[in-house]
């Protein structure tokens, strides 16, 4: 049997990456930056969500407890 012995395999040299080209280097800027702003619009989102959600608690506890409870006669009077 020809080629049985380990040091007579002829292998293939392995997988290389091809060199970056400037448009794809182009490409991949740009797509970091609109990410970058895509990410600043979602926490812009969240924060404005969690506010709204704050502020409707607040008034629905104030309602539920009573208006009358929550601001007391005289209240804006030192």
């Amino acid at each position: 049997m020809q080629g049985s012995q380990p040091g007579d395999e002829q292998r293939a040299a392995p997988p290389q990456r091809p060199p970056l080209t400037p448009e794809f280097l182009r490409e991949r800027a740009e797509y970091e930056q609109y990410r970058r702003q895509r990410e600043a619009i979602e926490r812009r989102s969240m924060v404005r969500g969690l506010i709204l959600l704050a502020v409707v608690v607040l008034l629905g506890s104030m309602v539920r407890a009573g208006l009358d409870r929550v601001f007391v006669q005289g209240w804006w009077k030192p």
